[in-house]
């Protein structure tokens, strides 16, 4: 389809409006515990510690990740004069746009105006992608250069002899993916082939000029790691590239999961789309007259991913993300057969929308009888004591309740209608997300309040130790600036270090460490405070002398107690 100036403007404002929606109250609160401070940490010590080259958490090597996402996050908070919780977040958002924009343009030249409006907004109202493209993670920019690359490559293999310079383009993304995260970017080439040899067009894999495309392929990574090895040496290539960046690719380290992990995990987390990607591949097969070339393409795409995440050990469920842009295309396709009049029926939408309203109303309902009793347990306070959780608790039930009324509704109104209520749905989500739910589990999920406590007893003479984990237990380093002298695993070596001489200030990353292996007495010379961090309760010990300027007055950081 020629691009015109009508549908230029409408894309415009579609993806203009999202970032909008995305960026609304963004810094009201706290970044997302353990990876979002852990994340921003590292993009911090890159720019205030001149760390551009080999990344640093608490100022050692951090060996997890390559450095150029984190490289992002510290030119963002020098350009925001300042490393605010809205300045780390806003590349991952700035992205997560730019990702759509690029779904957006392809299917417009491929499908026409309706399915890339479509499409794009599936994308951006599915939950698990709206979430990662709200938070710091190392996902979406990898999914940005992956899905560029493979539709570039699609549109090109046609005549690639004529568009070497996007080819090229498109090889230089899968090597930058590369050095994002993983070098299971090489995906988008992966789905090509898959896709030209069921088409028996293979021999198209000939025109690609090879020679410059796999030179600019490996460019980022050689360019990285020539001066990484100039920095550290061979035992950081060691333990970066092939122990972390291969392992998790192949799923030799990571978090192992069975095969069918993304056949029940996906459903949930690509809600309220994902139940309709059935009917969409059932009418894909059935309306042959109705397909396109970029809709062969995303089914290949889709399948592939699928079945290629199943096979790799480690399994998340971020990582299938990859195929999220390519199931959009599918579901956008499918809903614009049926408000075309291609698809006459309306039960292919009203099954999936019937489970939407069980699930919903079957969640709303558990939540309105055990969501108080659920709340206390994992945060061992009560409700009444507590009128923002009880509110956030009330409003949960609401919010499915009465969203599987309004789907109920909708099967009884016009298609339109039913494609409405869930976009409606996804951005009621989104606003209390960001209003009401994570503003109130901020007191129950930020490591800030720690971090704000130790930095008020904090001076030079202190001595700051972390029993728990370099990875998990830093990110209230973001919000202070202090790093830790030592870190332990043992309970001996913290009797050694709370015995010592000078002034102690320990972290703890688990409260049950202490209890358990100490009595009262061993540390008796310090002040515990207690604050409840996700699932833990972290304990943060002041040797009392440091407490002579400091404004702690509190035993308990805990909401509610």
């Amino acid at each position: 389809m020629e691009l015109n100036k009508k549908a230029t403007l409408t894309i415009l404002i579609l993806v203009i409006s999202i970032f909008l929606v995305y960026i609304f109250n963004i810094g009201a609160y706290d970044l997302w515990s353990p990876d979002e401070p852990r994340y921003a940490e590292v993009g911090r010590e890159a720019a205030v510690d001149d760390h551009w080259i080999i990344p640093h958490l608490n100022n050692r090597i951090y060996y997890e990740k390559p450095p150029t996402y984190f490289n992002l996050i510290g030119l963002s908070g020098i350009l925001a004069g300042e490393f605010s919780v809205t300045a780390v977040r806003m590349p991952g958002i700035i992205i997560s746009v730019l990702l759509l924009l690029s779904l957006a343009y392809f299917v417009l030249k491929k499908d026409g105006l309706k399915t890339a409006v479509l499409s794009t907004i599936i994308l951006a109202t599915t939950i698990n992608f709206f979430w990662l493209a709200m938070k710091i993670n190392l996902d979406i920019p990898l999914v940005f250069c992956t899905t560029l690359a493979a539709l570039i490559l699609f549109n090109n293999y046609s005549d690639f002899k004529n568009n070497k310079l996007t080819t090229i383009f498109a090889f230089f993304l899968m090597g930058l993916g590369a050095v994002v995260k993983s070098p299971i970017s090489i995906l988008p080439f992966i789905t090509l082939t898959v896709y030209l040899l069921i088409n028996k067009k293979a021999k198209k894999l000939k025109e690609i000029p090879w020679l410059a495309s796999l030179f600019f392929m490996v460019l980022p990574a050689l360019i990285w790691l020539f001066f990484a090895y100039q920095k550290a040496g061979y035992s950081y290539f060691e333990t970066t590239v092939l122990d972390q960046l291969v392992g998790y690719s192949t799923g030799s380290q990571g978090h192992p999961q069975p095969f069918y992990y993304y056949l029940i995990n996906f459903p949930a987390v690509a809600l309220p789309w994902s139940f309709f990607v059935v009917p969409a591949l059932y009418y894909y097969k059935k309306l042959k007259n109705e397909r396109n070339t970029l809709l062969d393409f995303s089914v290949v795409s889709f399948l592939v991913i699928f079945i290629v995440f199943s096979m790799i050990g480690s399994k998340r469920n971020v990582y299938l993300l990859q195929l999220y842009p390519f199931f959009a295309i599918i579901v956008g396709w499918f809903f614009k057969q049926h408000l075309n009049g291609k698809i006459k029926e309306k039960k292919s939408i009203i099954i999936p929308m019937l489970i939407l309203i069980i699930l919903f109303l079957t969640v709303g309902i558990y939540l309105y009888l055990n969501g108080e009793a659920l709340i206390a347990e994992e945060l061992d306070f009560q409700l009444n004591k507590n009128s923002s959780f009880f509110t956030l608790y009330q409003s949960l039930y609401f919010l499915f309740t009465g969203a599987g009324i309004v789907f109920l509704l909708s099967i009884f109104t016009k298609k339109r209608y039913m494609f409405g209520s869930l976009v409606m749905f996804s951005l009621i989500l989104i606003i209390m997300l960001k209003t009401l739910f994570l503003p109130t589990l901020n007191t129950v999920k930020s490591e800030r309040y720690l971090a704000e406590d130790l930095a008020a007893a904090y001076n030079e003479s202190a001595e700051v130790g972390l029993w728990g984990s370099l990875n998990n237990d830093s990110g209230f380093v973001f919000y202070n600036g202090i790093y830790y002298d030592k870190i332990f695993s043992e309970a001996e070596e913290v009797r050694e270090f709370i015995n010592s001489e000078g002034n102690q200030i320990l972290i703890i990353n688990e409260a049950e460490k202490l209890y358990d292996n100490f009595k009262q007495n061993d540390y008796q010379g310090f002040k515990v405070n207690k604050y409840r961090v996700g699932s833990d309760d972290m304990l943060l010990l002041i040797e009392k002398p440091l407490l002579t300027n400091s404004s702690l007055d509190s035993d308990n950081r805990i909401a509610g107690k």
